[in-house]
């Protein structure tokens, strides 16, 4: 309800998911994440990265990407690669078109995947902070025209707070994994200029909204507000509530 309220008023905007959606919940044990990922794509995700979703296994999290999120949800990661050749698992960054303006979204997955969950579960799949390939995709996004870059990040506050002094040219971090509800992005100065650090909590507890002035081919100021979801003052998405009933029925 709260999504389709703030695009109404944002036509074009994109909504980013920062991971960890499609487990937590029985249905989403007993589906193997189809619940959530038909949850995502009804609340109209455009882009998202991950992290207990790798959880499913590689096997997994590759087939609902291939068959469920194709040509609906672009799942984002330049810090993936193959354990074998270190080829590309999931696209590094796409380039969206919003009101006339070129805006590159990076994808950066949990880094320490391998070690804070069981590692068979990716035991083809090498993942990292990988700062120098980081710098590398903003560096093509911005020689291929983006006027913003945005990071979409599941490395936790902290560690995008020390990463946005050590690579330039990122605009905005919007972050996972740590939960935080940041009421005020953290402004971090780097030898590129500055870069906006938020996280907007978890489990749909808010909603992280951004929105950024762009002249003269750069970001020159921004509004940030982290929007408090209270459910029982919102009236529920008769869509939605018809999925969710739908999901659980079997059970």
């Amino acid at each position: 309800t709260l999504v389709k309220k703030v695009r109404g008023q944002r036509p074009g905007a994109l909504l980013l998911d920062g991971g960890d959606t499609w487990q937590g919940s029985a249905t989403a044990l007993w589906t193997k994440g189809e619940d959530m990922v038909q949850a995502a794509k009804l609340l109209g995700v455009d882009l998202m990265t991950g992290h207990w979703e790798f959880t499913l296994g590689a096997e997994r999290v590759k087939e609902l990407v291939d068959k469920q999120l194709k040509g609906k949800i672009e799942f984002l990661a330049q810090n993936m690669k193959t354990a074998d050749f270190g080829d590309p698992v999931f696209p590094a960054w796409v380039m969206r078109e919003i009101k006339g303006v070129p805006v590159a979204i990076i994808g950066q997955a949990f880094p320490y995947t391998p070690i804070a969950n069981p590692r068979y579960f990716v035991a083809d799949w090498n993942f990292g902070i990988q700062e120098e390939t980081m710098q590398r995709a903003v560096d093509e996004a911005r020689a291929k025209g983006a006027q913003a870059v945005i990071l979409l990040s599941h490395n936790g506050m902290d560690v995008d707070l020390k990463l946005a002094t050590r690579v330039r040219g990122i605009d905005a971090i919007l972050g996972g994994h740590t939960h935080d509800g940041m009421p005020a992005p953290v402004i971090v100065s780097n030898a590129g200029g500055r870069t906006l650090v938020t996280n907007a909590g978890s489990n749909g507890k808010f909603l992280g909204v951004l929105d950024l002035e762009v002249k003269g081919g750069k970001v020159a100021d921004f509004r940030y507000r982290l929007l408090p979801v209270f459910a029982n003052l919102l009236t529920a998405d008769t869509e939605m509530q018809a999925q969710i009933r739908k999901s659980r029925a079997p059970y």
